[in-house]
């Protein structure tokens, strides 16, 4: 190709990040979908790989476009993970005639019957981290060849090799092509700060991430296709996506380790880990999805148990009791609202968000304090730059707007604000 793609570059470190492009061929052999997440087919002696399949409401999207690049049978298909934006989009193949073997990680079939069973829970999750309606799958193609830690195929004169390791999720893998030089990284590589420490979803695995990009590092790559984002071309700029995002990584754990084995309680690591803030002005690093701190209590979660250092909140009082207490201490809720507001004047959107919340919960029924949450929580979306921290505080002002009988506002509706 003699002029690469907007969405490929060769110097990632002053990139723009881009997530949507048209459908087309983004190496030798190697078509991309990229719509939010990305898909990619390769071509093969035998037939099509296709990697990531995507969201079951892009299935007919992808399938044409796959289908206005090559003819050949989908031989194979493999989900990087089982994220419903990755695992859920072979339906229009299936329905086309294609019947593919479903390669994924052996955690994969666990995840669906979790997302079964939870189906409620994921589909709230989702809908407020979004801050829209998101629909959820309940029905899942399911893998008919797992692996545990590697796995190697041959298709035709070409071999696929599948290597498991935790990250973002615990079935994660990612795909390698040795002699075309190409690596599907899936969803450890976002351009994104990594997704690690999302506050609504379980358990996600900083070490073992980093040691995956350090593990890829050392295949020497000529192509990184990412889970989302730009393409890398060039073995040095491959390098240096993968290693940068290692180091981001690194960063946290060492620090947080460091601070438990100190002895230090958890809330303190949390206010006193930085992430390497070089690092995070990188276009593929940028601090805009995930949050450092979610990331720092994740690592808490996995290396200690739940309790926060507080002997208070071992066998606390309930919430509500706690704020009734504060409130009359206060003088009433009335005096809170008005700290409250001369908090929010000064932007300190921290302390006015507690005193927010202890006035609602002492009396749910006083309007003036669901106002109060209102207009805290839309003021601080309104300046916060972090995408999951923006979806929990639109869904607490949209609780406080229900209170008052005011419409919700979704995540479309209030750019207009």
């Amino acid at each position: 190709m003699s002029v690469d793609p907007a969405i490929v570059t060769r110097e990632p470190r002053s990139a723009t990040a881009i997530f949507s492009a048209p459908p087309q061929e983004v190496a030798p052999d190697v078509f991309m979908h990229a719509q939010f997440s990305n898909t990619y087919a390769v071509k093969t002696p035998v037939g099509l790989l296709l990697i990531d399949p995507g969201l079951s409401r892009l299935s007919g999207t992808v399938h044409r476009a796959v289908r206005a690049w090559s003819d050949a049978p989908v031989h194979t298909a493999v989900y990087t993970h089982g994220h419903i934006d990755h695992a859920c989009g072979l339906g229009a193949f299936l329905a086309a005639g294609d019947r593919p073997q479903i390669i994924a990680q052996e955690n994969c079939r666990a995840r669906f019957e979790r997302y079964r069973l939870t189906h409620g829970l994921n589909a709230a999750i989702n809908s407020r981290q979004f801050g829209r309606e998101v629909f959820f799958p309940d029905q899942f193609d399911w893998p008919t060849l797992t692996f545990r830690e590697s796995l190697a195929q041959r298709m035709g004169d070409l071999e696929i090799s599948y290597r498991g390791g935790r990250g973002e999720t615990d079935d994660h893998c990612y795909v390698w092509i040795a002699e075309r030089g190409l690596l599907f990284t899936g969803d450890f590589i976002i351009w994104r700060a990594p997704n690690c420490g999302n506050p609504q979803k379980v358990q996600r695995y900083p070490v073992e991430w980093a040691q995956a990009l350090e593990r890829m590092a050392s295949l020497n790559a000529e192509w990184l296709f990412p889970g989302h984002g730009l393409v890398v071309r060039g073995r040095e700029a491959v390098r240096v996506v993968l290693t940068d995002t290692a180091a981001y990584l690194r960063t946290i754990i060492d620090q947080v380790l460091a601070r438990l084995n100190a002895g230090e309680a958890p809330e303190t690591i949390v206010h006193g880990v930085r992430s390497d803030p070089a690092l995070a002005r990188l276009p593929y690093l940028q601090e805009v999805y995930d949050h450092p701190q979610f990331i720092v209590r994740n690592l808490l979660r996995l290396w200690g148990g739940w309790w926060n250092g507080n002997a208070a909140d071992l066998l606390p009082a309930t919430f509500e009791a706690q704020a009734k207490e504060i409130a009359a201490l206060a003088g009433g809720t009335a005096a809170l609202a008005r700290r409250a507001r001369a908090l929010l004047e000064e932007k300190n959107f921290e302390l006015a968000s507690h005193l927010a919340e202890w006035a609602v919960r002492a009396a749910p029924d006083d309007q003036e304090a669901q106002r109060l949450k209102r207009d805290v929580y839309h003021e601080r979306l309104a300046a916060e730059p972090n995408l999951m921290a923006q979806g929990i505080f639109r869904a607490a002002m949209n609780e406080a707007r229900a209170a008052l009988g005011e419409a919700r506002l979704t995540r479309t509706g209030l750019t207009a604000l």
